[in-house]
C-alpha cells in the first residue's frame, strides 16, 4: 500500500471509529461533538469522509472523551500502519530556527549540549527512528505542518513516552485556531 492509499485507509478507519462511538452512546453528531469538544460540522465531515486527513486534535479529543485510551484508538484507526522504531546507525545534526511543533520538541525533549552535539531526541535521530521523511519532519519542525496522529504516536515512541502522553499535552498547549470561512 502506498502512502496515498494508507491515508485513505486512515480516513476510512477514523470515520468508522467515530460512527461506532456515535452508535455506542446513541448520540447525534451535535451531541457527540459536545461530548468530545468538537463542532457538529467536524463530526459530520469525519463520518462522511470529507476530510483530507485525520486531525491530531480530533483523534485525541474523540478517543479521550469517549473513554478510550490512545492505544485503543490507535489500534482501531491504524491497524495497517507499522508502529516499530528503526535502529539508529548514524547521527547527523542540523541547526535551523524552529516553529510550532519543532519548538515543542526542542523545548521539551532534546538535550543538545552547547556544542550542538546531537542528543538522543534530535531531529535526525527522530527521523531515523520513526521513518518519517526528512521533508515531512522539516515541515513539522520548521514550517507550519501539523503532525498526523500516527506520526505523533511514532514520535512519542521515539522519545520514550507512552502513547497519548505527549499528544494530550500538545493538543492542550496548541489548540486549533478557528478561522472565519
Amino acid at each position: 500500500m502506498d502512502e496515498k492509499e494508507m491515508m485513505m485507509k486512515d480516513i476510512e478507519n477514523f470515520s468508522d471509529y467515530v460512527k461506532a462511538k456515535k452508535e455506542k452512546f446513541q448520540l447525534t453528531n451535535k451531541a457527540l461533538g459536545e461530548k468530545v469538544g468538537l463542532s457538529e460540522g467536524e463530526i459530520s465531515k469525519i463520518i462522511n469522509r470529507s476530510k483530507h486527513s485525520v486531525s491530531l486534535h480530533s483523534f485525541c479529543k474523540i478517543a479521550v472523551n469517549t473513554g478510550d485510551t490512545i492505544d485503543q484508538a490507535r489500534d482501531q484507526v491504524y491497524p495497517h500502519r507499522k508502529f516499530k522504531l528503526n535502529e539508529v546507525n548514524s547521527q547527523i545534526n542540523t541547526i535551523k530556527e524552529r516553529k510550532g511543533f519543532g519548538k515543542f520538541m526542542q523545548e521539551n525533549f532534546e538535550k543538545d549540549t552547547i556544542e550542538q552535539v546531537p542528543s538522543e531526541n534530535s531531529f535526525d535521530i527522530i527521523r531515523v527512528k520513526t521513518g518519517i521523511s526528512e521533508t515531512r519532519l522539516k515541515n513539522l519542525y520548521y514550517g507550519t505542518g501539523a503532525p498526523e496522529p500516527f506520526e505523533f504516536l511514532l514520535i512519542e515512541m521515539a522519545v520514550g513516552k507512552n502513547p497519548g502522553e505527549l499528544m494530550k499535552v500538545y493538543v492542550e498547549r496548541y489548540p486549533v485556531k478557528k478561522t472565519k470561512e
